[in-house]
């Protein structure tokens, strides 16, 4: 008869505490419904497609009602177990220095979990990782031991055997159907790593991941898999199929496999639900519990027309799109208007063949697999472009690059003060140093397309913006630049005393 495990860590010596009949080494189980405290021990004995070493997942009979619906956390405690190692005895902890319940595994006497052994840079690779890897959520990866507050923790250091466990193991968690484990505590041992970053990585997420009722699934490049792969693995957002982890024709609780290679089963919770099913959604899962994080935006680059272009009705629109999570979408629009959406690559569009003649503002918004977004934008001329102000429609029209846009006379329009881009007739606005904020064109640098009193300012490497005051060598200025830009929409001081100089109305 096994007897739960409860742990709890110190302060001050990294003190992990444990209690437990159930040996280290025990085989698999084959029951389906596990009982308190059962070792999944998943050894790291060949099977098809699977190369990774396997972890140990512990049963924990946790009462739903003692966890709360709303978790009471986010932050993820990484632990390096430095300088000395995490001593690790007979009796009650969790990740919180103090006490909370767990699940278990047998350990017998004292042990430690000797320190991360890797280099800092290694560490500090590690860290960043978890952090990329966990962008898509509202949640804290911190190196700083947060207790007593609540807390999630991976002890990423260290090697099996020095918990008395198998060599090879490469991690241990507990594991539960209710949404969450308070205060989890896992184990990624190091040493099993050695200092391969992606590893150590995707196998600390994975533990933390079976703290939130997630099974292993078979899509190698999600963290919760044993299959191999060469890169990042991240969360997908998609239902996958639980399995990649049988041995004997049975999952870690006693699934029986199928497929063709015999590595597909139900999952054991399946996004905390008593009810089993084949897939799981480990996103949909993780922002149910803690709400969505600030994923790194798609970068967009319109190469197709070029800004100014001059080009017939339903000219051709290409785009590069490129996400490190996976571009979900782009979406086309011309002056304004949703034109078309596409799900794929390669990002081609036709812009519209009722277009009349005149200047146009072409954009496509890129959208990754989480619903980021970013932009790119470009404006072309179909038909005759203008040479000067007066082929413009409009008195408060200027003639930049061949386009008519909103001149400085215009609401809104070029070198006008704003506040956010809405405010401005390109969409638009730009700040400086200073803080001084401006609606602003885009140009091609050296060309000298700005009108009177602007000049074209580097805003990213290879573009730039018409920027009241600036001397870009070309005339029309008054000052010239003495500090870098910062990028886009910031731009370094180069505005001169706050003068924008106005054309005068035609009449």
């Amino acid at each position: 008869m096994n007897r739960p495990l409860l742990w709890t860590l110190t302060t001050a010596s990294s003190l992990v505490l444990l209690s437990g009949l159930a040996a280290a080494e025990t085989s698999l189980t084959s029951t389906v419904t596990p009982s308190q405290g059962d070792s999944i021990i998943e050894d790291s004995t060949p099977a098809p497609l699977l190369e990774r070493p396997r972890s140990v997942m512990v049963w924990t009979d946790l009462d739903p009602a003692t966890v709360s619906p709303v978790v009471n956390t986010n932050k993820i405690y990484l632990n390096n177990c430095k300088p000395n190692g995490c001593v690790i005895r007979s009796g009650q902890a969790s990740s919180i220095d103090g006490a909370s319940y767990q699940g278990t595994w047998g350990i017998s006497g004292t042990r430690t979990l000797t320190a991360f052994s890797a280099s800092d840079a290694v560490w500090t690779q590690v860290v960043d990782c978890l952090k990329d890897v966990f962008a898509p959520f509202s949640v804290e990866i911190t190196t700083t031991n947060p207790s007593p507050a609540p807390h999630f923790e991976i002890m990423i250091a260290g090697s099996p055997t020095d918990l008395g466990m198998s060599n090879g193991i490469g991690g241990v968690s507990p594991f539960s159907c209710t949404p969450y484990i308070p205060n989890s505590l896992v184990f990624d041992f190091q040493k099993v790593w050695g200092s391969n970053v992606e590893e150590i990585c995707s196998t600390a997420a994975q533990e933390i991941a079976h703290s939130f009722a997630l099974d292993h699934v078979t899509d190698p490049s999600d963290p919760l898999t044993y299959n191999p792969f060469n890169g990042r693995r991240k969360f997908k957002n998609a239902q996958l199929q639980c399995g990649s982890d049988c041995q004997g024709g049975r999952s870690p609780f006693g699934e029986t496999c199928t497929g063709v290679t015999q590595q597909n089963h139900p999952c054991a919770c399946a996004n905390g639900s008593t009810i089993l099913t084949n897939t799981q959604n480990s996103v949909a899962t993780i922002q149910a519990l803690f709400g969505t994080g600030t994923p790194t935006p798609p970068v967009v680059k319109i190469t197709e027309p070029k800004l100014g272009a001059i080009v017939m009705a339903g000219f051709p629109v290409k785009a590069e799109i490129t996400d490190d999570n996976g571009v979900g979408r782009a979406e086309l629009y011309v002056d304004g208007a949703l034109v078309t959406m596409i799900g794929g690559a390669p990002w081609v569009f036709n812009a519209p063949v009722s277009l009349m003649n005149g200047t146009h503002k072409v954009k496509v918004i890129a959208y990754d697999v989480f619903g980021t977004s970013a932009a790119a934008e470009v404006q072309v001329v179909i038909g005759k472009p203008c040479s000067d102000n007066g082929d413009c429609p409009t008195d408060t029209d200027v003639c930049l690059g061949g386009r008519c846009v909103a001149g400085p006379d215009a609401v809104g329009g070029l070198g006008e003060t704003c506040m956010s881009g809405p405010d401005c007739k390109s969409g638009t606005c730009a700040s400086d140093s200073t803080g001084a904020k401006h609606c602003t064109e885009s140009c091609v640098l050296g060309e000298g397309q700005c009108p009177d009193g602007f000049g074209c300012l580097e805003s990213a490497p290879g573009s730039g913006v018409c920027w009241p005051g600036f001397d870009d060598g070309t005339g029309g200025g008054c000052c010239s630049a003495n500090s870098n830009p910062a990028g886009p929409l910031f731009l370094g001081g180069v505005v001169c005393g706050m003068m924008v100089l106005r054309r005068r109305r035609r009449r």
